[in-house]
């Protein structure tokens, strides 16, 4: 079922803005569904821009895994939260919503393209996490083979803000 923003004076209709939200953020939360159960967690991940896919890392079996095996549909939200403006009594926020189905990374060489964004997006020193993460990962009988990411293809995305977030705010707090 496809539902319409209700506030269409709030939704961010900028592709720009939409991903610049999505690179800036470090975490995300997760929905899924089984049955009529509802689950979310929050997850760090990464946006690939290029690929238009979320990734993020997680274990072989839990909760999560169960439902997503499952139900492999499931609905992410990045919020960026500003605070209270103030004298304004308005909370500066801009959201972006995204929908789409989990699959698991097999391909090491895939694999290794995440973790060097992962690399790249949260650490200082890119080239040692890398070369810390070649030395445990690569090489022959890769390591590889026990990392698990899971990669959302993204196939809507939709975003909302305060009216006092402006685009040109949103993308001047996540460029």
């Amino acid at each position: 079922m496809k539902f319409h923003m209700r506030r269409l004076d709030r939704e961010i209709k900028d592709k720009k803005a939409l991903k610049s939200l999505l690179s800036y953020s470090n975490y995300f939360v997760l929905s899924m569904s089984e049955c009529d159960e509802p689950y979310a967690v929050p997850l760090g991940y990464v946006y690939d821009e290029g690929g238009n896919a979320v990734y993020f890392h997680c274990s072989r079996e839990g909760k999560k895994m169960d439902f997503l095996k499952k139900n492999p549909k499931a609905w992410g939200l990045v919020v960026l939260d500003r605070g209270i403006m103030e004298g304004a009594c308005v909370n500066l926020y801009a959201s972006a919503m995204f929908s789409g189905r989990v699959e698991f990374v097999r391909d090491n060489s895939e694999k290794a393209m995440v973790m060097n964004l992962f690399a790249e997006k949260l650490s200082k020193d890119v080239s040692g996490v890398k070369q810390r993460l070649q030395k445990i990962f690569g090489g022959e009988g890769s390591a590889l083979d026990s990392v698990v990411f899971g990669k959302i293809v993204i196939d809507e995305l939709t975003g909302k803000r305060s009216t006092e977030m402006t685009v040109e705010k949103l993308l001047e707090f996540t460029g």
